[in-house]
């Protein structure tokens, strides 16, 4: 007798369930409404659809780190990572995916996800979360390559679980196709990481923001900002950054890159990593401590700069150089930022 498959949105009230619910409702909204009125909501946005397709790819087996993907998408290569897995990793199909978040049409969530969609007459009644969660798992059972994982954050918005697309919430559980009996600690799992994934997502929003911040003051402050002003907003979009890739993108010297970097590393605006005298490399300060490449500072963190009346100038001349990236973005559909990066990655290699 074959043994029936539990509803995830009908479970076993624990008071363990409730908590993780709450909590992952609670994480889910505060993130949602950040993101909706933030200024860097179109950098973090592009981030955060790194961050999920890493999950994704981590929910089809594939043995990889957030910062490898944040490291091809930015165009360099991190020097003592190993080579990418290929066998699960297609660059078209995050580019398909980025694509889609763009979208800003409603769609309605049957729509969202191609499966048996027979629901209990009390469906509308149960918590959006978990029924979200039993789509889900549903759509994975149905479907075995990396789409289910993709589809989640898609799946919130047409819920109404989310205003924004908060693709940072993607999460790949292999049990929903595996082990669905154990429908308890499924539920509870997600639901935490769901929390996980969108209290880390407002942090790196927050840290974003701080950096739009700092930077304006910087270039407020500089007497002769050169083009610094153009590499702090490209760092918004593109968060590992090189000597050659800058030269390229900003047409300067490669020496003139280099003194750029170092500039902004000397405004703590960015941090090498590479741990090397020549083609070094640079990162975001708040994502080299997240991915392990330097210790997290000890004591208070240091304040950003308010935005007092002086600041405005900068802070609108930042704003329109990120828009202007921004629509490169769009008009390349979320293609990388470094499609000529391969002489980049050689030269470093």
């Amino acid at each position: 007798m074959t043994r029936p498959i539990p509803d995830l949105s009908e479970p076993v009230w624990t008071s363990k369930l409730v908590s993780a619910l709450e909590r992952a409702a609670a994480s889910i909204g505060r993130l949602d409404a950040r993101v909706s009125v933030s200024p860097a909501a179109a950098p973090w946005s592009l981030r955060a659809s790194w961050t999920g397709y890493t999950a994704a790819l981590r929910g089809q087996s594939a043995e990889i780190d957030e910062i490898d993907i944040f490291g091809r998408e930015s165009g360099v290569k991190l020097p003592g990572r190993p080579a990418m897995p290929t066998h699960v990793d297609d660059p078209g199909t995050l580019q398909a995916w980025q694509g889609r978040l763009r979208q800003r049409e409603p769609n309605y969530w049957r729509d969202v996800a191609a499966i048996p969609t027979d629901v209990a007459e009390d469906w509308n009644r149960r918590p959006a979360l978990l029924r979200a969660l039993e789509v889900a798992a549903r759509h994975a059972r149905a479907d075995a390559t990396i789409t289910p994982w993709l589809t989640i954050p898609s799946l919130l918005r047409s819920m109404k679980i989310t205003h924004a697309m908060l693709p940072c919430l993607t999460i790949a559980d292999k049990a929903f196709r595996l082990a669905p009996s154990e429908s308890q600690a499924i539920i509870v799992r997600n639901l935490r990481t769901l929390a996980d994934r969108a209290e880390e997502g407002l942090q790196r929003l927050q840290a974003l923001e701080d950096h739009r911040l700092r930077a304006a003051a910087a270039i407020s402050d500089a007497h002769r900002p050169g083009k610094l002003l153009e590499l702090l907003a490209l760092v918004q979009f593109a968060p590992v950054v090189s000597p050659r890739l800058i030269a390229q993108k900003l047409g300067v010297t490669l020496s003139g890159a280099g003194k750029l970097l170092m500039r902004a590393e000397d405004l703590e605006l960015l941090t090498e990593v590479s741990g090397r005298r020549a083609w070094r490399t640079y990162m975001a300060p708040d994502l080299a401590v997240s991915f392990g490449f330097v210790a997290r500072p000890v004591g208070r963190p240091r304040s950003a700069a308010r935005q007092l009346k002086d600041l405005e100038p900068a802070l609108t001349a930042f704003d329109q150089e990120m828009a202007a990236l921004d629509e490169v973005l769009v008009k390349l559909g979320v293609l990388k930022l470094a499609d000529d990066a391969a002489l980049s990655i050689d030269a470093q290699a």
